[in-house]
């Protein structure tokens, strides 16, 4: 008999699954495999380890560390041992990283000994270096680790309404916000729904960035109902890697971007192989992309998820039928099961059917707010008219229509934030940073479509008087990648010598010129050549290619950085996927990342040993397991 979503503690519900079945794999993660039981045993030692450290119920512990085995556990012990966790992408700058210790007023931070994260963060925050969390050590945090392996007893108080995470996101005052969601709303939306399979015969990939919510789906979605998680090596999915993963674990869910699903479907659909079932979500889905997948795989069941993260990643969800691809757009579906949505006008009033109004959310899983901004949690979460006493709703911002049968239809937004690579940006946030480079006098930033559908941000900059080499274009995309993170760096900087304005002397958007089309580097801008940038030959020209179709760029130097030319995160993968099929070159998107010009890129190639023969390179499908066997699975740490 179905019981609906359980609104328990995420911990608590991943016991269960321990007392259940301990011999079940929880993780595939550096090429261990791990049981319940064992990453049960693992997250109580260090449970034992935090509370020895002063970590205590209602606390909040920012955890910053590589995305793997070590990680799980320790967000996994911060949660037993009665705190909430905030999930810091080493990754991002250093500066962003500090608002966010701020913002969210963490008091302990857990980091990888590797990265001098003390130096980083500055006083008033107490840095503990993990030597090996999937270990269960923490020097200085209670002693050497108890040899003979006994867990400690269970001593986490949490209840189902304290803080489990804070995720961030952009924010308009130009500082990120801290998403403060409890254990409930994870629970009720990853439990008793039907959107998803979590269960003991599913075994999800974990790819999303780890400051996303879809990273609370994929990993606490399998392990409070018994499933198995599958971690993705590195912090940035990888089509590749992602094939390889799929191939041999056997992979049966995935949850992608709108914008990474894409990718994928024009560069890379064997990913998609042996894929049962798959939600894309973040942003509005591209029809065409829908239906080349469904055509290509028509046994996958193919949903479209929406939600944002004060609803804790989805509030409504639709499966799609190939039928409906033949159209300009998808609908955002229903409500999942114990959550409301509301459509509603400006007096908060009901909407008629078919009408476009405002979207709220209420019900279950909503955030308590934003941590540290009581000002704008007021300002998002208000009072629930239409619901028990005492409830509240989130304004999403979202303008949508709903249709007789109650599916709703997104219909655009009633502010400026728009979507890029499936994460919240607010302009406004961008502005403030570039704002702050002595070299901008003043500054707007807009989204606009590239030539492959992707949005992509563009920054009108006047330059300050004065300023000398400060004013210089190549000036503030270097303070742009210091400040933000990837996905907020702006594709295209444009200087004018004035914002134009409407006779109100608001910004007028709509007579803001298309950026230029790039030629490759700035004369005037500063050389960015290494060594290897001064080699040329055919392996470099082949990547220079790809790179000039990928960016839109008429011309690619061998010495040109990918992303001075505009490139991010997405562009690199899709750049990767592209040497990879059409020119035989094994490349991933982190390699663009370490190398981020052709001829460096094609002497770290050189360099690399040639595969085996017969080994794997992921371009040829590997026959997959419904389930990883138990008979093979050999200790985690053996």
């Amino acid at each position: 008999m179905w019981a609906g979503p359980k609104a328990g503690c995420v911990h608590e519900l991943f016991e269960q699954q321990v007392e259940r079945d301990p011999r079940a794999i929880a993780l595939v993660a550096d090429g261990r495999r791990v049981t319940y039981g064992e990453l049960d045993v693992r997250a109580e030692r260090f449970a034992g380890r935090l509370r020895a450290a002063g970590v205590r119920r209602g606390d909040l512990v920012g955890v910053c560390l590589e995305r793997g085995a070590g990680l799980v556990v320790a967000l996994l012990a911060v949660l037993k041992a009665g705190a909430g966790h905030a999930v810091l992408d080493p990754g991002l700058p250093v500066a962003r990283l500090r608002d966010m210790v701020t913002d969210a007023r963490l008091r302990t931070v857990l980091h990888g000994t590797d990265r001098g994260v003390a130096e980083l963060l500055g006083d008033g925050v107490r840095l503990v270096p993990v030597r090996d969390a999937a270990h269960g050590g923490v020097p200085g945090a209670g002693g050497e680790e108890d040899a003979a392996g006994a867990a400690p007893p269970r001593g986490g108080r949490a209840r189902p309404d304290d803080i489990a995470c804070v995720m961030f996101t952009s924010g308009s005052t130009g500082r990120p916000k801290g998403i403060a969601a409890p254990h409930h709303a994870i629970t009720t939306t990853l439990t008793g729904q039907d959107y998803a399979d979590f269960g003991p015969d599913a075994v999800w990939l974990q790819c999303a960035p780890v400051s996303w919510d879809g990273f609370v789906l994929e990993l606490w979605g399998p392990l409070t109902n018994g499933g198995t998680c599958v971690l993705h090596p590195g912090m940035r999915p990888d089509p590749l890697v992602m094939r390889r993963l799929v191939a041999e674990h056997g992979v049966t869910d995935l949850y992608l971007s709108g914008s990474l699903f894409n990718v994928i479907v024009d560069e890379y659909p064997e990913a998609l192989i042996g894929v049962q079932r798959l939600t894309v979500g973040g942003e509005a889905l591209s029809t065409r992309h829908v239906g080349e997948a469904l055509h290509r795989f028509p046994e996958l069941r193919l949903r479209n998820g929406y939600g944002p993260a004060e609803g804790m990643i989805f509030l409504t969800t639709h499966p799609v039928a190939a039928e409906e691809t033949t159209g300009a757009t998808l609908p955002i579906g229903r409500p999942l099961a114990a959550k409301r949505v509301h459509v509603l006008d400006a007096r908060l009033r009901p909407v008629p059917d078919g009408t476009v109004g405002e979207l709220y959310a209420a019900g279950a899983g909503l955030a308590h707010g934003y941590a540290g901004q009581p000002a704008r949690t007021a300002e998002r979460f208000v009072p629930d008219p239409y619901g028990p006493p005492g409830g509240r709703m989130y304004r999403t911002g979202d303008l949508v229509r709903r249709r007789a049968d109650g599916t709703l239809e997104f219909a655009g937004r009633a502010d400026d934030q728009v979507k890029i690579h499936g994460f919240r940006v607010e302009p406004g946030e961008v502005e403030a940073a570039l704002a702050r480079h002595p070299g901008v006098e003043r500054v707007a930033v807009t989204a606009r479509p590239a030539g492959d559908g992707e949005l992509r941000l563009v920054a009108y900059v006047v330059p300050r008087r004065g300023a000398g080499p400060q004013s210089r274009p190549d000036r503030w995309r270097a303070h742009a990648r210091d400040v933000l993170p990837d996905f907020m760096v702006p594709a295209d900087f444009v200087a004018l010598d004035a914002l134009p304005l409407l006779p109100t002397g608001k910004l007028d958007r709509a007579a803001l010129p298309e950026p230029t089309p790039r030629t490759g580097r700035d004369p005037e801008s500063e050389p960015h050549r290494s060594p290897a940038a001064q080699a040329t030959g055919a392996l470099s020209d082949r990547i220079a290619d790809v790179w000039s179709q990928v960016l839109g760029v008429e011309r690619v130097d061998p010495g040109d950085d990918f992303f001075d030319l505009g490139g991010n995160s997405l562009r690199a993968v899709r750049a990767a996927a592209r040497l990879a099929t059409a020119e035989s070159l094994p490349v991933t998107s982190a390699e663009i990342f370490e190398h981020p010009t052709p001829a460096g890129l094609a002497a770290r190639l050189t360099e690399r040993p040639a595969p085996a023969p017969g080994a794997d390179t992921g371009a040829t499908p590997i026959p997959r397991r419904r389930r990883i066997p138990r008979e093979e699975v050999p200790g985690p740490w053996s």
